[in-house]
Formats: structure tokens, sequence, C-alpha cells
């Protein structure tokens, strides 16, 4: 059955917020948020069509809605432990969205959350800070004299 305007509609502007999702976003960003709040209104009009995709796909897509949902939810912790745990609590897609993806979006941009949580949990816990300027964190070493 060939997909309805509402379903591609609702296809690519779930690419477009995993690929923003995937981007390093300013805290101030609020395109996401309201992309997201979009999709969900976008799913509920295509689970009410009558002649809606199969069931499976319309779980797929709730479950990468829900996914994008709870990643703005999570980053809007304070700390990053609770980032961190939030984020395993996370169920990404499991079949990519386009036929160009070859690992679902929604499980990179998972790991790469996971990834950022945990910098930022060790930063934390080092007491170091990555806005810092590198060259205060690196040890002065004495260039060896060889004897010739």
């Amino acid at each position: 059955m060939a997909a309805s305007r509402l379903e591609l509609n609702l296809v690519r502007l779930l690419c477009r917020c995993e690929a923003m999702a995937a981007e390093k976003r300013d805290p101030d960003e609020w395109r996401l948020e309201k992309y997201v709040g979009a999709l969900e209104d976008m799913l509920q009009a295509l689970k009410a069509q009558a002649s809606k995709p199969a069931s499976e796909v319309i779980n797929e897509y709730s479950r990468k809605v829900d996914f994008l949902k709870g990643m703005l939810q999570a980053e809007k912790l304070t700390s990053s432990s609770e980032k961190a745990l939030a984020n395993q609590f996370l169920a990404p897609g499991r079949v990519p969205t386009t036929a160009r993806e070859r690992v679902p979006a929604t499980k990179t941009v998972h790991l790469q959350s996971r990834a950022r949580y945990t910098s930022e949990m060790r930063s934390e816990l080092l007491g170091t800070d990555s806005s810092e300027e590198p060259e205060l964190d690196v040890r002065k070493r004495i260039p060896c004299r060889t004897h010739s």
C-alpha cells in the first residue's frame, strides 16, 4: 500500500529530528522540542486514519518518537549521573527510518548521548572541566638531554 501524505511528512520530520538529535545543540535550542511535539500530533493523526499503515510500522514510529521525547527530558536533568541513568532506560528504534541508513539513527543518537553523559560524569568525578584551556591541563615536561 502506498504511504499517505501524512505518513511521508511524519517520516521526513522524524529523519530531521533524528539528525538534529545527533548534532551538538545549543542549550537554548527550541526547535527539536517543538518538532517532537509535532511528531506526536502527526502520529496520533496517523493512528486515527482509516488507511493507516501496519501496526508494526506504527509501533516503530511510536518507539522512535518516545525515544526522542525521553532524550529531551533526560537532557533537562541537572546532574550527569541522572542523565546517564535516564539514558539507560531509553529504547532506540530497531529499524532504520530510511533505506539509506544501515544502523537506526536513534541507536546512533543513543550511543552518542551515552558517551557524552559518561564523559560528563568522568569530568565531574575527576574535577576536570572540558571548557578550560587545554594548556593548563598538560604536564610540564623537560626535554631529555642525550649524551653524544
